[in-house]
């Protein structure tokens, strides 16, 4: 798949995705979006402070952005936090290419190169972050998550937009 990135309003970068005829991330700004749509409202930097280890499930990891900002934010808060992911995409080759186009170089280090070697191995276990994707339809992936009776402290439901990717924004679902 061949992936363009196009800048949006704060400096960030997104990719159009062909398949669903829109951006992956908002035009006024992708890394701004994950902070106003996940990660003030899941209240991450005041639960770091708070908890020793933090639960993530992100559905549709798509670039990365969300996990990127959540990792930012909760080792600012409380750098000893360890946290467990769960990541649930359906092709790898999305966070893939923005790993190639260096899309993450907008976070600090470590994340960018964790991101990286979790994006080529599809997990990772590091003393601060225990990583795995499960890759293929979020309806069956989910089932696997539930079977573990994994308790998330933040859940990114993050699908292309209801008009385009219905299957992800139903009650069943």
């Amino acid at each position: 798949m061949d992936f363009q990135a196009q800048v949006t309003a704060d400096g960030s970068s997104t990719f159009f995705s062909k398949a669903f005829e829109e951006t992956f991330h908002s035009q006024s700004g992708a890394k701004q979006e994950a902070q106003e749509k996940f990660i003030i409202p899941c209240q991450l930097a005041e639960k770091a402070q708070q908890q020793s280890q933090l639960n993530l499930l992100d559905i549709c990891y798509g670039l990365g952005y969300n996990t990127a900002t959540a990792l930012e934010t909760i080792w600012n808060s409380n750098p000893n936090c360890r946290v467990q992911l769960i990541a649930l995409e359906s092709d790898l080759t999305v966070s893939q290419a923005a790993i190639q186009h260096q899309l993450l170089h907008q976070w600090h280090s470590p994340i960018p190169e964790l991101l990286a070697t979790f994006s080529q191995q599809q997990s990772l276990n590091h003393s601060h972050l225990q990583a795995q994707f499960l890759i293929g339809d979020a309806r069956q992936t989910i089932q696997k998550v539930i079977q573990q009776n994994v308790l998330a402290d933040a859940i990114f439901l993050d699908p292309f937009s209801p008009p385009h990717c219905p299957q992800l924004w139903t009650v069943e679902f």
